[in-house]
């Protein structure tokens, strides 16, 4: 069995909703467990997107987490991880909606 990995990750801003999903369903596609411990000692499940939305929204800018991932290839969810929460992980600049059409009613 794999050892547990773990990541600090000091906040700058809050996670945009897009990321708190992401790392929601990649703790749910996980064959693992991917948790988020508290700076009281608490465990939250990842998979638990209520709970975990509801944490995150109170974090402060500035204060630490730490995420624990537990079981196979936990370095590669690590990467996924990562990058989910880092700046690179932009929203993609998509327009909301589609240009208007001009259709010809002969």
């Amino acid at each position: 069995m794999n050892k547990p990995i773990t990541l600090q990750f000091t906040f700058k801003n809050h996670l945009r909703i897009d990321q708190v999903i992401k790392i929601s369903q990649l703790a749910k596609s996980y064959n693992g467990s991917i948790y988020l411990v508290t700076r009281n000692k608490s465990v939250i499940n990842a998979e638990n997107f209520t709970t975990f939305i509801t944490y995150l929204l109170t974090v402060k800018n500035g204060q630490e987490i730490t995420f624990i991932i537990n079981g196979e290839y936990s370095h590669l969810k690590l990467n996924d991880l990562k990058k989910i929460i880092s700046s690179e992980a932009k929203l993609a600049k998509k327009p909301m909606l589609q240009p208007a059409m001009k259709a010809n009613m002969e």
